[in-house]
Order: C-alpha cells, then structure tokens, then sequence
C-alpha cells in the first residue's frame, strides 16, 4: 500500500472526513487532501501525526502484499494477501453496499450486513472472487474470514491460493490435516496499523488515566 493510500485508508476506518482529520492533525483539509492524491508527499513526522489524529499508530511489522493470481479453468485473475489485517469493528460489522458505483462485478448491485453471518460469507465470497486489494482492506476482517472460511462459496483455485493463509492462522490443534497447499507467502516488510493511545488525547483533550494500561 502506498503512502498517500495508507493515510485515505486510515481516515476511512476512523470514519472522518478529510476536513475533521486535518484539523485533529494540526492541518488544512486542502494539503490532506494533496497527500491523499500524492500529489504531495508529508514527511515520516507529518504522516504520523495525521494517522495518530486518525486513531491508530505507525510500527514496523511483517509486510502486508497482496499479488495477482493468474485465472484458470475459465476463472479470472484474483488478488491473494500473503497476512491476514483487522479492520476496526465498526468497519467489520457495518453495512455496505456491493458492488461500488465504480466496479464492473458481474453481480447484482445490493447491500450486505457484515453483522449478519450469512450476509458476510455472500459479501466475503463477491470480494475474494471479484475484488481489488482495496476492496479486500476495505471490507475483509483477517480473524472473521478465518472465522466464516468453511462457508464460503469459493471457485476450487481461489480456495485453494488462500488456505495455506488459512491454515497458518489457526492455532495447531485446530489445523487441518490434509496439506494441499504450502504454507509459503509473499516475502517482505511494510508499515503495520496499531490503536494509538495518543489519539484519545485529540479527540477528548483530556490525559489517559495513569492506572490505563490498555494498548
């Protein structure tokens, strides 16, 4: 993910706008909006202070890469992450409406309640199948696709590019046996989104309680 992707993606989960997020972040909604585009580039300090504003916080971590499977057996090219990510629950559980104006989805446009399990296996199901990297950020909870894996009506391909991913995730004792997949992925390292315990001071103007261990 980009630099100026990754500060749209984090005001996104907030749920703010480019307005809101600047004047949290100590800047104009008309240079937010040039990092946003990259037309500008913010300094590593800069970028920081608009994510921490946002309510989450920069680390180093494993990277999170997604690459373009090639389609077969009539099946079109798919994107497969090689981590899993969380999304915030708000975002995890909301209602959206797929596909976007933007999307060319040979699927009916319509809204799916991510609270709802059935409606999320149908919403994951599209998003895997017909989905960008955006699409998969956006709208895909790493631990709830674990979750809702055995009921998703996936094409062979698809299900079988994922479940090393899959598999890796689950806890030993709950892994299946059968390895029909390698449990390698796309090497690398990227910037990881964490909660920011700063950001509860420019949203309250008020200290985090001493006795406040939460991360």
């Amino acid at each position: 993910m980009s630099g100026h992707s990754l500060l749209a993606y984090v005001r996104r989960a907030a749920g703010l706008t480019q307005d809101a997020l600047a004047r949290l972040a100590g800047t104009s909604q008309s240079t937010l909006s040039a990092y946003e585009r990259g037309a500008k580039s913010p300094s590593l300090a800069v970028a920081e202070r608009i994510i921490e504003a946002a309510g989450h916080r920069l680390e180093v971590a494993p990277n999170l890469e997604f690459v373009e499977v090639p389609g077969q057996h009539g099946l079109h090219p798919f994107w497969l992450a090689n981590e899993l990510w969380r999304l915030a629950p708000e975002r995890a559980f909301s209602t959206v409406v797929l596909p976007g104006p933007h999307h060319d989805w040979p699927s009916p446009r319509r809204p799916y309640r991510l609270r709802d399990r059935e409606d999320r296996a149908r919403a994951y199901t599209l998003i895997l199948r017909e989905g960008s990297p955006t699409d998969l950020l956006d709208y895909v909870d790493g631990a709830l696709l674990v979750d809702i894996w055995k009921e998703l009506d996936l094409p062979d391909p698809i299900r079988r590019a994922w479940l090393p991913l899959i598999r890796k995730t689950l806890p030993k004792s709950r892994r299946p046996r059968a390895s029909d997949a390698e449990d390698n992925g796309p090497p690398g390292a990227l910037i990881r989104l964490r909660p920011s315990r700063r950001s509860h001071y420019l949203r309250s103007e008020r200290d985090v309680p001493d006795d406040d261990h939460s991360s």
